[in-house]
């Protein structure tokens, strides 16, 4: 007895929630454990296969993992993923993952989308949301000795003092003990339990090697080095490190180390006002803050029901549009340098 196809969707409801939920049911009975507009949540055993079935059945083709993201909540943690049929077009679904609260373990989606590798590593960098069967699964924004997982609600820097500003330690006669005192090694940093910096040894130089020809690789009689590559100029801050595993000129592995980028803005944003936040996003770039000002400042008025005047509406979408223009052109110029 054979079955019938699945009957054919209009391309309008082909990125409906529900309607996708519904497709991931009949081919997973299993699978679905509940689903509405913010997404459709699916079991973590079943999420490596539902991934491939909305990626390969030919009416879906949700061919492209824009994003994993994660959230800490009360009583568990949810990862997050969004997929977009590059193809067909449409707005993209929303997967998301449900695990445990005190040990987070889910599986990894590289096998199937290969974009999740550094995302991946990135949510367990930031909430220590573990991903089986992940090849690399290691810091990719702090390094290894920084204590926590600095994105968890549970998270508090060292020599933490108060849930809100101003600080009763300093208000109002601002007394304060500098918290660098405080340190042996004289930061404001915690390491984890019997880490000593003096001691650490970073993990074996090799970079992952990728699959070469044989018939290459046997006319090759050079010993294997490795090679860091990084941008080597005046302007640049080492902003990328490329991990090169050479043979003689054949490169067998390399791996992009992007390097401590974290700067917790999002944690310092916890715990101050709306108005206080606004000096962080000037940090986010430099040359177009008034853009980082401008997406900050309309999120908090939609929140707050405020409608700016329509002067400042003009305004700041002048200056986020020259601040825009220069960026460009610092970019450009930078380039050009080089």
């Amino acid at each position: 007895m054979s079955s019938s196809a699945p009957e054919q969707l209009p391309s309008t409801k082909m990125n409906d929630p529900q309607v996708i939920a519904t497709r991931i049911a009949e081919k997973f009975s299993d699978a679905v454990e509940s689903s509405s507009a913010t997404g459709i949540v699916v079991k973590s055993d079943r999420l490596q296969d539902v991934a491939r079935f909305l990626r390969d059945t030919p009416d879906l083709k949700f061919n492209y993992l824009n994003n994993v993201t994660s959230v800490d909540w009360p009583d568990k943690f949810e990862v997050v993923y969004h997929l977009t049929a590059i193809e067909r077009g449409g707005p993209p679904i929303t997967l998301r993952v449900n695990a445990n609260k005190q040990e987070p373990v889910v599986p990894s989606l590289v096998p199937v989308f290969r974009a999740a590798d550094f995302q991946e590593r990135e949510v367990y960098d930031m909430m220590g949301i573990r991903f089986t069967g992940h090849s690399n699964l290691r810091r990719i924004l702090m390094w290894e000795g920084f204590e926590g997982y600095p994105l968890r609600k549970d998270y508090k820097e060292p020599y933490y003092e108060e849930e809100r500003k101003p600080f009763g330690t300093r208000f109002d006669q601002g007394h304060h003990v500098i918290s660098e005192d405080r340190n042996p090694w004289h930061d404001n940093v915690k390491y984890p339990a019997n880490f000593d910096p003096t001691k650490f040894q970073p993990q074996t130089e090799t970079a992952r090697a990728v699959p070469i020809e044989e018939a290459v690789a046997t006319k090759l009689r050079t010993g294997r080095i490795v090679l860091n590559i990084g941008p080597q100029h005046p302007s640049t801050h080492g902003v990328l490190r490329l991990k090169t595993t050479m043979e003689g000129e054949q490169i067998l592995g390399l791996e992009p180390v992007l390097g401590y980028l974290h700067r917790n803005h999002e944690k310092i944003g916890e715990r101050n006002t709306y108005i206080m936040n606004m000096p962080y996003t000037d940090r986010l770039d430099y040359l177009t803050a008034m853009g980082n000002n401008f997406g900050y400042a309309l999120t908090v008025e939609k929140m707050m029901g405020v409608q700016p005047p329509e002067r400042a509406e003009y305004i700041r979408v002048i200056m986020a549009e020259l601040t825009r223009i220069v960026s460009h052109f610092f970019g450009l110029g930078q380039i050009y340098s080089d």
